[in-house]
């Protein structure tokens, strides 16, 4: 994605980067995280973890506390479940 396509996101009123992932090598998350840091930007991580046969290991990359509070009172709309 270029520089470009962000600032549109960023502009459309983007929140959140998916940046902690197996998938994304560490030169990206290193990009994502400097892009979140300058505009400010929450950084997510998930394992993407949909069951056995696959190399994802359940929990291996997670969102930080800290970052899912602040997505929690960002939300409108309904209330939170866990």
């Amino acid at each position: 994605m270029g520089d470009r396509t962000y600032r549109e996101m960023i502009d459309a009123f983007l929140a959140c980067l998916y940046g902690d992932h197996r998938d994304n090598p560490e030169e990206g998350r290193v990009f994502l995280r400097r892009l979140a840091q300058r505009h400010g930007l929450l950084v997510t991580g998930s394992s993407d973890y949909h069951g056995a046969g696959k190399p994802n290991v359940l929990g291996e990359n997670l969102t930080a506390p800290e970052v899912l509070a602040r997505i929690e009172e960002l939300g409108t709309g309904s209330s939170v479940v866990r």
